[in-house]
């Protein structure tokens, strides 16, 4: 689905718009709704797939780091309990 990057002629408003093939109507200025605008040059994602592995070793990581603070409070709540 591509979203376009508008700057509205009538109120110099920059901004994102969704456009789907199926829609009949064209984009607006959320600020003043002209339909006046123009498509700016949109910067595009890319990734690639060590951009992916990155991504997912630290998301693992940061999952380990709280895995392992979970533990630590469930066994010192389960020691707390067994001294009382």
């Amino acid at each position: 689905m591509p979203i376009y990057d508008y700057k509205c002629r009538a109120c110099g408003h920059q901004f994102e718009a969704l456009v789907l093939p199926s829609s009949k109507s064209a984009a607006a200025c959320p600020s003043c709704k002209s339909q006046e605008l123009e498509q700016l040059l949109s910067a595009f994602a890319v990734n690639s797939a060590e951009q992916s592995k990155a991504t997912w070793k630290a998301a693992r990581k940061q999952y380990e780091k709280t895995d392992l603070r979970d533990k630590q409070i469930a066994e010192r709540e389960e020691m707390e309990r067994h001294h009382h």
